[in-house]
């Protein structure tokens, strides 16, 4: 090493040397990180286009995650659950919801849909869907088959 630093001229050439191959190789992962990026674009558009003209039904089917769970709702209603990462899916009367996890109390699970202002709630016992636009409880008494066995204990979710 400290033979290059004696001689100004050899060490300049290993400086340019090393400065073009390392321009070189940052070039070509630039070229390949776009094309990547453009494919991956390209695919997912073509994704959203094929979901475009499916029903909401077809969608949640394409969607879920590994687990669905139907809730069946005061009035016979039937409602259909899935998780997808951090989403939540949620048909109900032939809509998709997409949904996101809301903080909430200790023992409620609190989902809502920006867009249509839907917010879904797990509480023990039950789950209930509301309008937030007309500030109404749109579902209520909305059970899976395994809550409706279970017999839950009265708690005060306020403390």
């Amino acid at each position: 090493m400290l033979k290059y630093l004696a001689l100004p001229q050899i060490n300049v050439l290993l400086w340019k040397n090393l400065i073009s191959k390392t321009f070189i190789i940052f070039a070509v992962g630039c070229v390949l990180t776009l094309s990547y990026v453009s494919d991956t674009n390209a695919q997912n558009s073509k994704t959203a286009q094929n979901l475009n003209h499916l029903s909401d039904e077809k969608k949640f089917d394409l969607l879920k995650g590994a687990q669905e769970l139907i809730w069946t709702c005061e009035n016979n209603v039937t409602v259909k659950t899935s998780n997808i990462g951090t989403n939540y899916l949620v048909l109900f009367n032939k809509k998709l919801f997409t949904m996101t996890g809301i903080e909430a109390l200790n023992g409620v699970s609190h989902f809502t849909d920006m867009g249509s202002r839907f917010d879904w709630f797990i509480i023990p016992g039950k789950a209930m869907l509301f309008d937030s636009k007309i500030g109404q409880r749109v579902l209520d008494y909305c059970q899976t088959a395994e809550m409706k066995h279970v017999k839950v204990p009265e708690s005060n979710l306020m403390k």
